[in-house]
Parts: structure tokens; sequence; C-alpha cells
């Protein structure tokens, strides 16, 4: 009993500073040393108060990242903290204006900071920065094209 007020409490703490996955709260009183059944109940007793939320967190995730990563970035992270695909794919549908286009020309713009594209290797750095952010190759190129 008293080790399920403890799971309860520290449940509660971990949701204070930022919203977490179903899966990283999950884990993080796994890792505390909590028994199976108590992580469970702690998991019950904070959904119960809708604290956790993962169609939430992946709409607020979006939110908050759009401006800065692609869509495939996006779906990765949100995959990696434990976000189901389909309640991904639920919260893109609530963002159809979401254009790549425009956010690759910005993030472009940024990393170049007035340099000419034409200069050696200018070209192939900006185009891997952007590609490690997920952004379709097709897309690169027809962005740094255009700011030729």
């Amino acid at each position: 009993m008293e080790e399920l007020v403890r799971a309860k409490r520290r449940a509660l703490y971990l949701l204070t500073d930022m919203d977490r996955t179903e899966k990283e709260l999950y884990d993080r009183l796994k890792k505390t040393g909590y028994s199976e059944e108590t992580v469970n109940a702690a998991m019950e007793y904070v959904k119960s108060f809708g604290y956790i939320d993962d169609v939430r967190y992946a709409r607020k995730y979006i939110e908050i990242f759009r401006d800065r990563k692609s869509r495939l970035k996006m779906t990765y992270d949100m995959a990696a903290k434990g976000v189901d695909r389909e309640v991904i794919e639920n919260a893109f549908l609530e963002y159809p204006e979401y254009d790549e286009t425009d956010l690759i020309r910005r993030l472009a713009e940024k990393k170049l900071r007035g340099r000419d594209l034409t200069e050696p290797g200018v070209w192939q750095k900006t185009a891997a920065y952007l590609a490690r952010r997920g952004f379709a190759s097709g897309d690169i190129v027809k962005v740094l094209q255009s700011l030729l």
C-alpha cells in the first residue's frame, strides 16, 4: 500500500515539469524499481485524471516542433517515445497547412546566412544539414536550386 502511494506521487512528480507519453512514464516508474502491479496501478491513477494522454502529447509536439523539424523526424521522435503510429498520423491530419517546402527554405536561408550556394562545399553541407532533419532529398534539391 505504501509502495503504491509512493509510486503515485512519483508519477505525479514526473509529470509536473513536462508532459510524458504513457510509455515514458511507465519506463521511468519501472526504472525506479516499483513492481509491475504497482506501476500499472499508478498509471491508471494518473490516467484517470487525464494527466497522460498520448493524443494530446502528439498534437502538442507537432505544434511545438513543426517550425523546426520535418514530418518524418517528428514521426520518428514520437514513435521512439512510444506514441502509436496511428495517433501520430491522426495528429498530423489536424495540421493540413503544414508545408515542408517553406520550412526547408527558412532553415536553408538560416544555415547559409548570406553565403553563396555556389561556393565549394556549401551546397553539400546545407543539403546534409537539411537531410539530418528528415527532409526528402528531392524537396531539398528543389529548394536549394530555387535559392541559386
